[in-house]
C-alpha cells in the first residue's frame, strides 16, 4: 500500500461557488499536511486573496461567479497584472469537455482534474506541481507551464 503523500509547510487557496466543495477540498488537502488554507468563492475575491497572501498554490474550479475560472487563470497568468504568475493552478472541471480542457490548458493551469475526485487524485497532481514542476514559458502576454514532453527533452538536454 502506497503511503499518503505529505506537503508539509505548504499554503493553498481553495476557490469554488460551493462552500461543500471548498470543505472537502480543504480536509483532503489537511490530510497530507497543507495547513495554511484560504478560501474563496468566486474569481474576484480569489485574486484578492492571491495578490494579499501570495499561496503556493490554487485549486480552482472553472464555473465561478463575477471573475470565472477562465478570468482568473488569465489575470493570474499575466505578468502585468499578477502578483505570483507563476503560482501552480489545479483546476477543477465539473464537465470536461475537450474544448474548455484546451483553454484551460492554453490559459496556463499545471493540472486539471474532473469533479468528483477522490483524494489519491487530488494527491497527485499535488505531486506533480510541488515534487516535478515544470519551467514557464511565455506566450503573447501568459506564461505558460511548459509540456510535459517539452519539459522532459529540455531537462534531457541539461
Amino acid at each position: 500500500m502506497i503511503a499518503t503523500p505529505t506537503f508539509p509547510d505548504l499554503s493553498a487557496l481553495v476557490v469554488d461557488e460551493s462552500l461543500y466543495i471548498r470543505r472537502i477540498v480543504r480536509d483532503m488537502l489537511m490530510r497530507v499536511g497543507i495547513k495554511r488554507l484560504l478560501e474563496a468563492p468566486d474569481g474576484a475575491e480569489a485574486l484578492g486573496v492571491l495578490a494579499e497572501s501570495k499561496p503556493d498554490l490554487v485549486v480552482l474550479d472553472w464555473d465561478l461567479a463575477i471573475l470565472s475560472g477562465e478570468e482568473f487563470i488569465r489575470l493570474a497568468r499575466t505578468p502585468a497584472t499578477s502578483p505570483a504568475p507563476t503560482v501552480p493552478i489545479i483546476l477543477m472541471l465539473a464537465q470536461p469537455r475537450r474544448n474548455v480542457v484546451d483553454r484551460a490548458i492554453n490559459l496556463g493551469v499545471n493540472e486539471i482534474i474532473a469533479k468528483p475526485f477522490s483524494p489519491k487524485t487530488l494527491w497527485s497532481r499535488l505531486d506533480e506541481v510541488i515534487n516535478r514542476p515544470r519551467p514557464f514559458s511565455q506566450v503573447k502576454s501568459l506564461l505558460r507551464p511548459q509540456p510535459r514532453l517539452a519539459a522532459a527533452a529540455v531537462k534531457g538536454m541539461l
